[in-house]
């Protein structure tokens, strides 16, 4: 089997289990909503999503720098499965309550945790040096063209009966499960003794990386509290659930647009030049959201911010598979991951309590507010005002 068909086999599982995730991420707050009637509850699951990401970050990196990738990936899709599985019965029995959808969403996310650092370096040993930004730039158009259907499908199947998102998710699961298991085993780079404490003191002599990841950590938190922001929105201007899986498909679709251009990007202009302008795309396409009362609408100005959301991940993923060496790629990319995520655990919960006690135009103000912080910032930070080239400090591993 040659590199390109293992990465087609790779790429199609995640694209599967990519839409089966979007399907279900649209559900769980609709059922916290419809359990609890609370939209601080609903944020609730966003924050534990947040949070279990980054409790698990760190050790599901190591643990990829010295497991063979296909082992840990198997491992996580079927421990993913069968939890989505376990829920969707719950939830037509009617037993499922908030503690055990919460369980449920950190569990998953922990699995997902271990999946990521050992995809990315089982795409690291199937591309050539030369390629492997741009691969991660590829990789971008899944998620994307999974987020196109994955909401409206889950809108639409949760308005048929609350059960069948999760349904769907386990399944996806169990097909990426198969199609990973098609793809040879390729073992990662054995790990000496002194480079097991080398990440962090690898990326704080990196110009660039560091930077970026706190930077895209602000990002990421805005977006996720935006994410609650619409569904609430929406629904408070008149809309079912069908009509918000319209909208957040529509969303989607901008960010469809943005990871096929990508790659094209990504040759033409370096990752602070990206940030500065996704940040004032998002400023402008969240303060359009004050007067909109459609769904449609409401969608097409999330598709404009969602455009830049795959050019603004490839860049920095992308400067990781490029800059960082073999022994270390697991452990970094689990960092800069956390680095990403760390404002995320408290944003949905405080978007939750903006949008209960100040309303909807409230918190679609204060998003953004903060998005218009980080265009400030993506203009004054050194790190995004040149080109940089990866500093390999003289103690790194």
């Amino acid at each position: 089997m040659n590199q390109r068909r293992s990465f087609a086999l790779l790429w199609v599982s995640q694209a599967l289990s990519q839409f089966g995730t979007s399907v279900s991420s649209l559900a769980y707050p609709l059922l916290i909503l419809q359990l609890t009637g609370s939209a601080a509850e609903a944020g609730l699951v966003g924050a534990v999503v947040a949070a279990a990401g980054l409790a698990t970050r760190i050790p599901a990196g190591s643990l990829a720098d010295r497991r063979p990738p296909r082992a840990l990936m198997l491992a996580a899709d079927g421990t993913r499965a069968a939890l989505l599985a376990a829920l969707a019965a719950a939830v037509a029995s009617g037993a499922a309550g908030t503690g055990l959808v919460i369980a449920v969403v950190a569990l998953e996310v922990m699995a997902g945790a271990v999946f990521g650092p050992a995809e990315f370096r089982m795409i690291r040993a199937i591309t050539p040096a030369a390629d492997r930004a741009l691969a991660v730039g590829r990789m971008q158009s899944r998620a994307q063209l999974a987020g196109l259907v994955g909401p409206l499908a889950g809108g639409v199947l949760f308005g048929v009966a609350p059960w069948l998102p999760f349904a769907v998710d386990a399944l996806s699961y169990l097909a990426s499960l198969v199609l990973v298991a098609a793809v040879p085993r390729i073992a990662g780079a054995a790990v000496s003794a002194t480079t097991r404490a080398g990440a962090w003191r690898w990326l704080r002599r990196d110009p660039l990386l560091l930077t970026a990841g706190l930077w895209v950590a602000g990002l990421t938190a805005t977006f996720s509290a935006v994410g609650l922001i619409v569904i609430v929105v929406a629904q408070d201007r008149g809309a079912g659930s069908a009509g918000i899986g319209l909208m957040s498909s529509i969303s989607a679709a901008g960010g469809l647009v943005g990871a096929l251009l990508t790659p094209a990007v990504q040759r033409r202009l370096h990752p602070g030049a990206v940030f500065r302008l996704a940040a004032l795309v998002d400023t402008a396409a969240t303060l359009a959201l004050i007067p909109l009362q459609s769904a449609v609408l409401i969608g097409v100005a999330g598709a404009v911010a969602f455009l830049t959301a795959p050019l603004v991940s490839a860049s920095l993923f992308g400067e990781v598979a490029r800059r960082v060496p073999d022994e270390l790629v697991g452990r970094v990319q689990s960092t800069m991951v956390l680095v990403a995520g760390l404002a995320a655990p408290i944003t949905p919960v405080l978007a939750g309590l903006v949008l209960d006690r100040s309303g909807s135009v409230g918190g679609i103000i204060a998003c953004a507010a903060a998005f218009a912080v980080l265009a400030a910032l993506s203009f004054v930070l050194p790190a995004f005002r040149r080109r940089t080239q990866s500093v390999q400090p003289a103690d790194a591993p």
